[in-house]
């Protein structure tokens, strides 16, 4: 049965093969044949639909958006089955035809329809869209089309926050705190099924004098039978190459400094898949990054650093220092944006609450984050107050208020969006009006002017700031 609420359409900057979905668009040419760049999409992943995107010229984008959208209401009518405990399935998409297509000089116009179709669609059918876009012009105009359009649509509350939260990441004041939520839609499994898994793959019983002990005594009971634990671990969780909606979302953030205690890579491939360099601390330096995740609890690459007993948690306790010390240190200089934690884990509330304590002693009021609550614990977020703004989504079971924080994020990324490399390109000109047309032109021939004169250097900014903005593109 259909739910009763409409579909989503979510803009992604990356790539369809490292995001998690339920079926893809896949363009060929009149020949039905696919260029060898789709070949991680076809190799191994979900459905696929293919869409024509003629030879040569290509196709009229009005057509090219008709076979897409047709596509749209093909998959909707097959039942497709959602994946990772979603409610809804996810059609990944790409901006088609303009890379190999006829349009790539007209990408504004194509890039219009397109969105303002797919907009139209998923208020029609069972299934969200995610328009996945590796360039970041196109990812750029694409959040400028939809923002004329259509907003992501929130309850006024939480539309606020998603404001809030997007002018601090557009400030570069925003850091991002993940857990394991933000890995389960992708695959991977929470704390208490993988160590099921791990016992059942080890020949271990799981029997209910086990499941009486806590989650790390059950940890450091199947130590005692698999030395090799880390390396156990370590196979489970590295193997997932697709992360979650969120994880795509959260990349386009921009922020620089991100902590995990996720083992897996799925954050760091999203960010790399959207065009960003992170380093992985701490076995990196971040001097030469535009980015890092430090890795708290440990790295599917580094099997001996996972913390999962209650013996490397101990051991966390004594040796965290300098890794906890960062944490500590951007409560204290960002604002931390929580995903997929509930903020239970021990280690990390000592941290946050040493914090607090050299906040008080010293006068400094405010919240230092916002947790984004899936799992409606409001007196968790009581235990918080005052320290974190305890955002809990609407929904009432998980599976809806997960999707409701993708929803959320998508909102976030939104309005933390100020890339206007699109502005000046004339490949987007249809994006403007008669007289913003004319005058981008006037700009364009000043940057190409400047760079012929610049014999000694000094309108070098001038040029460098006006590509930023498209006009040095042909």
């Amino acid at each position: 049965m259909p739910t009763t609420y409409p579909g989503h359409l979510f803009l992604v900057r990356g790539r369809i093969e490292t995001v998690v979905h339920d079926a893809a668009v896949v363009p060929t040419n009149d020949s039905g044949e696919v260029a060898d760049s789709w070949r991680p999409v076809l190799d191994g992943g979900p459905s696929v639909w293919f869409v024509s995107v003629g030879s040569g010229d290509g196709v009229p984008p009005a057509e090219l958006v008709r076979r897409v959208l047709a596509v749209v209401e093909e998959v909707a009518a097959s039942d497709l089955p959602p994946a990772g405990g979603r409610v809804k399935p996810v059609l990944a998409v790409p901006v088609l035809g303009l890379e190999g297509g006829g349009h790539d000089r007209d990408r504004g116009e194509v890039l219009q329809e397109l969105l303002a179709g797919l907009l139209d669609a998923v208020q029609r059918v069972d299934l969200d869209v995610a328009v996945v876009v590796p360039d970041a012009a196109v990812h750029a105009a694409a959040q400028h089309v939809r923002a004329g359009l259509a907003a992501p649509p929130l309850e006024e509350g939480l539309a606020a926050e998603a404001d809030r939260l997007g002018a601090l990441a557009r400030r570069g004041d925003l850091a991002l705190f993940l857990g394991a939520g933000v890995s389960v839609p992708a695959g991977l499994p929470s704390w208490g099924r993988m160590l099921r898994l791990l016992a059942e793959r080890t020949g271990g019983h799981d029997g209910p004098a086990v499941d009486r002990l806590t989650l790390l005594d059950r940890a450091q009971l199947l130590e005692q039978r698999v030395p090799d634990l880390g390396e156990r671990v370590a196979e489970l969780c590295g193997g997932a190459e697709r992360g979650s909606l969120a994880h795509g979302l959260l990349a386009g953030l921009g922020c620089r400094a991100t902590v995990t205690t996720n083992y897996d890579r799925l954050y760091e491939t999203a960010v790399r898949a959207a065009g960003g360099d992170v380093a992985v601390l701490p076995w990196a330096s971040p001097l030469e990054a535009a980015g890092w995740v430090l890795k708290l609890h440990g790295d599917v690459d580094h099997p001996e650093s996972i913390v999962l007993t209650r013996r490397d948690v101990v051991r966390f306790t004594a040796e965290v220092g300098p890794t906890g010390a960062m944490l500590q240190n951007l409560l204290l200089t960002r604002h931390l944006l929580v995903v997929g934690s509930s903020m239970t884990d021990d280690n990390v509330v000592r941290l946050a609450q040493e914090v607090q304590v050299h906040r008080e002693q010293h006068g400094v009021v405010g919240e230092v984050g916002t947790v984004l609550d899936v799992d409606d614990d409001a007196a968790r977020g009581q235990l918080w107050g005052g320290q974190l703004s305890w955002l809990t989504l609407p929904g009432g079971r998980l599976e809806e208020r997960a999707r409701n924080l993708e929803i959320f994020l998508d909102a976030v990324a939104a309005r933390a969006s100020d890339d206007a490399r699109w502005l000046l390109d004339p490949r987007f000109s249809g994006l403007l009006d008669e007289d913003g047309q004319a005058l981008a032109a006037d700009v364009r021939r000043l940057r190409a002017a400047a760079g012929e004169h610049d014999a000694t250097g000094a309108w070098r900014p001038l040029v460098a700031a006006l590509d930023a903005l498209g006009a040095g593109e042909e």
